[in-house]
């Protein structure tokens, strides 16, 4: 996505849109861009007013954001709400679980690297359980000084295994011929 050329960003836009119709995958898609609009609001400013260039509006002098790093932080935002776009249909459509045992199987390779994929796997799912259960106070500074309670977490967390099918193969390698064709 970051290094995709205008064109195929255009079409991915399409294929997002589409992707909204679908009532869960517009609920995940606001849920996201609402928890990372102070992000997609300080990257923007901060590409219009560090970039050199043109001011928006010369009268302001030194207080004007650039022309060119406000149309360069809007193309860095907009790659950013694209791919928040493919995370709510995979939110949408992916049950936690499976997304968890999806992670769990790609995490594979870090092995050689030292990375435990269990331990990996049993954390995330735990931190997502606590984080769906847990309990929302009136203030964020109420939520800081809330004890956490040990029937909050579960004694025993398990996944269960899939079966590699042809269709898993034949989705890798769409993905991986998608990403050849936007590099190319």
């Amino acid at each position: 996505m970051e290094r995709a050329a205008l064109s195929p960003l255009i079409l991915l836009a399409v294929a997002c849109v589409t992707a909204f119709l679908f009532a869960p995958v517009r609920h995940e898609g606001r849920r996201l861009l609402r928890r990372t609009r102070w992000l997609l609001a300080v990257l923007l400013l901060t590409y219009a007013y560090a970039l050199p260039g043109s001011a928006l509006w010369p009268m302001l002098g030194w207080a004007s954001p650039g022309v060119e790093g406000l149309q360069q932080g809007a193309l860095r935002a907009g790659r950013l709400v694209l791919m928040l776009g493919g995370l709510a249909v995979l939110l949408a459509t992916t049950s936690r679980p499976r997304l968890i045992y999806g992670l769990y199987v790609l995490a594979r390779p870090l092995a050689w690297l030292g990375l435990d994929r269990r331990a990996f796997a049993v954390r995330l799912g735990l931190t997502l359980d606590y984080v769906e259960h847990a309990p929302r106070p009136a203030r964020w500074l109420d939520a800081l000084r809330v004890p956490v309670s040990d029937e909050a977490t579960p004694a025993t967390y398990t996944l269960e295994t899939e079966r590699w099918q042809t269709r898993d193969s034949a989705v890798i390698l769409a993905g991986l011929l998608v990403v050849w064709v936007v590099l190319a």
